[in-house]
């Protein structure tokens, strides 16, 4: 076996590298990640939490997140893809790289990362508000499902964002997709077909960030499955068409 052969560390590695400094070196990935924390702080400062328990005052914090603060990491998933195109660089991209599978992986990878980083350290405010300003302790059980199924919500929205914005090619275009869907397009869907919104996707997952320990999991199945078929789509159409 030659040396080079062995030596060779695959195409995971670089894209993982491509990728992370792409998203990092974009002044508006540590604007929209910012603003989560910073949303998360306000809410803690400016929450009621008279006649609350721990728990009550940890989760309502946490409903933030699917509502609002969730659209800043959609918008860093739409832009990993949104400004390659945009500024013309995903030419670039693909002939450093040549993988254009990896290109895909890599980038939802990097924004799965940073998104539940993200909405982890957002958590972690909401929890220190409890303990000083409600000068209580949330149920620890309650408390890690309700955040862990917050997190996973913010991190696949990031990861829709990403695959709309791979197959649209357009910023703008991705960004108000994955803004109405949650808030205008599932609720119509919903009462128009008289769907059970636990097989809507992001009502279902957001039911699960607000059941907590109460829930059974299966909830986060319709938005897994939907990121998975977006971002399998985002895929063949990056390597069908030329960039």
């Amino acid at each position: 076996m030659s040396a080079g052969a062995s030596t060779s560390p695959g195409p995971a590695l670089p894209a993982l590298r491509y990728a992370w400094a792409g998203l990092r070196t974009l002044s508006s990935t540590w604007v929209l990640t910012g603003l989560v924390v910073l949303l998360q702080l306000c809410f803690a400062l400016a929450d009621n939490r008279t006649g609350s328990t721990g728990t009550e005052q940890f989760t309502k914090g946490l409903t933030l997140m699917p509502v609002l603060t969730a659209v800043p990491v959609a918008a860093l998933g739409v832009n990993a893809f949104g400004m390659e195109y945009r500024h013309r660089t995903i030419t670039t991209t693909v002939l450093t790289l040549r993988s254009r599978a990896w290109i895909v992986a890599a980038k939802a990878l990097v924004v799965a990362a940073l998104g539940a980083v993200t909405a982890g350290v957002a958590a972690a405010v909401d929890y220190l508000g409890v303990l000083t300003i409600g000068r209580t302790v949330p149920d620890s059980g309650r408390a890690l499902a309700a955040a862990g199924a917050t997190v996973l919500y913010v991190a696949l929205t990031g990861l829709v964002g990403l695959a709309l914005a791979g197959l649209t090619r357009n910023a703008v275009a991705a960004l108000s997709i994955v803004v109405l869907w949650p808030a205008v397009l599932e609720p119509l869907l919903t009462a128009a077909l008289e769907l059970d919104t636990r097989v809507v996707p992001f009502a279902a997952a957001k039911q699960l960030a607000e059941a907590g320990s109460g829930a059974h999991g299966y909830e986060a199945l319709p938005l897994v499955a939907l990121t998975a078929l977006l971002l399998a789509g985002s895929t063949l159409a990056l390597s069908r068409r030329d960039v």
